[in-house]
């Protein structure tokens, strides 16, 4: 059991690293898109108040 001991701190470290990475991915993706939808809100508005609508 003490053989395998050495092979857990690496794989922890491995481990570690890969969530951290996804972790990144996922919260730049979010600010992403949450930073797309913000300026087609704004895109919107700005489109919205130039043109008079016809009913």
């Amino acid at each position: 059991m003490i053989v395998l001991a050495g092979e857990w701190v690496p794989a922890w470290l491995w481990m570690s690293i890969a969530f951290l990475v996804a972790a990144l991915g996922v919260v730049g993706l979010g600010w992403w898109v949450l930073r797309g939808d913000a300026m087609n809100r704004a895109a919107e508005e700005t489109l919205g108040s130039e043109t008079p609508e016809h009913h």
